[in-house]
Formats: structure tokens, sequence, C-alpha cells
């Protein structure tokens, strides 16, 4: 399929609003089989602009649970230690 610009822009857009392909695929009238095996090719137009509207949506919520700890919410910085957990064993510790 040729993603043009714009339906690009529009995955990416869904995406943030955290809609899964399958509902992406209802929303802009692309067949879901199609959307979802392009979302699944790495480097796929489609899937760097998916993975950019989810990435952007994370680092929302990120940022708001990180200001909740610095608050003092007892439940954000705990969810941020696990974050910074997660986060450094994505990498390789050298």
């Amino acid at each position: 399929m040729d993603y043009s610009k714009e339906l690009l822009q529009k995955i990416e857009e869904e995406a943030r609003r955290m809609m899964t392909p399958a509902e992406i695929s209802a929303l802009l009238g692309i067949d879901e089989t199609e959307l979802t095996d392009d979302i699944n090719t790495l480097g796929h137009p489609a899937r760097i602009a998916f993975f950019h509207g989810v990435a952007i949506t994370a680092r929302e919520i990120r940022e708001d649970i990180r200001d909740a700890a610095r608050a003092g919410s007892p439940f954000s910085v705990s969810e941020c230690l696990s974050m910074i957990e997660r986060q450094l064993s994505s990498v390789t510790m050298i």
C-alpha cells in the first residue's frame, strides 16, 4: 500500500490516542491485515508513524507520573523507580 504523508500523519494521531492497528484501520478505511502487516515490518513508514504516536503518548504519561512523584505521590515514586529499572534493563550496562 502507498501511504501518503497525510495518511501517515493520521496513523500517528490515532496511535497517540492509544488506538490499536485494527481500530485505526477501521477509522481510516484501510485494510486491517495490510496495515497490521505494515506496522509489523521493521522500517516501514506505517510502523514508524505508529510507534512515533505511541512514544509521544508514553512520554506524556511518564512526564505526568514523574511530576506526581516530585509532588510526593507514593504510587508515582514507586512507578518512576520501576520505569527507571525498565529503562536501564533495555540497554547494555558496561
